[in-house]
């Protein structure tokens, strides 16, 4: 079983800044969202990533590699002070990505975190439910995965944005392709096996899969990770990055192995300001028992 997680936190908040004072009234709070650290905004009390560290620990997740920006502060301060004392259960560290270069060259970052161990890679800015991180987590030695959620698992919020995400092709089981950001998401529908829990297979018959960025990666990917091509600028004026993605489809073009897990549940999704009010209400419809969790151990460590 995978014991590592490297969650992605260094992006720079950009589409989270309009109308956020509508949102956030503690001053400590908005700083750290106007620095860039947006999963510093607090639902029930509590900085939406710990949320996240609470559902990596249910997932039997020891070792979490949190991946910052240089300038990045407030994550630091919160875990290495009650944070440390509110999830003992996990070793939290950082890593630094000095330049916003892209995905893989976040992962990239954390290589010295990552060793020789297989790890999961998810993004700080959502929140997985833990049946699918232990999916992932217990992916089949010398093997990678990512979890493949079906569409219709979503909330109304997150359906209303498909076209910003990425597609996949799966084939008996396996990753074929990655389509990123389809004007016709639709037309990307998968019929064949794939895994579930307990490494067991099911068939699934014309349904929509995406990626939310949840990956095991066996330690070969940050060797992809270095050498993966530069992706086309996505806008125009804008540089390309380095893309986890395209590291992910070079690790298979070695003979490595990408097998898909399917899971049909919700995912919150933080990205812009309006996303508050939509992932606050998803969290007392649906994670109040996490609430609840978070206040007894917050009690506890002070």
């Amino acid at each position: 079983m995978v014991e590592k997680a490297v969650v992605l936190a260094a992006g720079s908040a950009s589409r989270m800044q309009d109308n956020i004072e509508r949102y956030i009234n503690d001053e400590i709070e908005l700083k750290a969202v106007r620095k860039g650290e947006k999963m510093a905004v607090r639902f029930g009390r509590f900085p939406f990533l710990d949320y996240q560290m609470l559902n990596l620990i249910q997932s039997g997740i020891n070792k979490v590699n949190i991946v910052l920006r240089p300038e990045d502060e407030y994550f630091i301060n919160h875990y290495r002070g009650i944070g440390k004392k509110v999830f003992p259960e996990i070793d939290i560290s950082f890593s630094y990505q000095k330049l916003p270069d892209g995905t893989a060259h976040a992962v990239l970052s954390a290589r010295d975190f990552v060793d020789n161990d297989s790890f999961l890679v998810l993004n700080g800015d959502n929140n997985y439910p833990v049946e699918s991180i232990r999916m992932a987590s217990n992916t089949p030695e010398n093997c990678s995965s990512l979890v493949a959620f079906d569409v219709e698992g979503f909330n109304p919020w997150v359906k209303s944005r498909l076209k910003s995400f990425a597609f996949l092709e799966i084939e008996d089981g396996e990753l074929i392709n990655i389509i990123e950001k389809p004007d016709n998401p639709e037309k990307f529908s998968t019929t064949s096996y794939i895994f579930t829990e307990g490494n067991k297979k099911i068939f699934v018959k014309e349904k929509n899969l995406l990626s939310m960025n949840l990956w095991c990666f066996v330690p070969k990917i940050i060797e992809a990770c270095a050498k993966v091509k530069r992706h086309d600028p996505r806008n125009p004026g804008k540089a390309g990055e380095f893309e986890l993605p395209d590291a992910a489809m070079l690790l298979k073009s070695w003979g490595n192995r990408i097998i898909a897990y399917y899971a049909k549940m919700d995912v919150l999704d933080l990205t812009r300001a309006e996303d508050i009010e939509i992932v606050e209400k998803q969290i007392r419809e649906k994670l109040w028992s996490n609430v609840e969790e978070l206040e007894k151990r917050y009690r506890i460590a002070q």
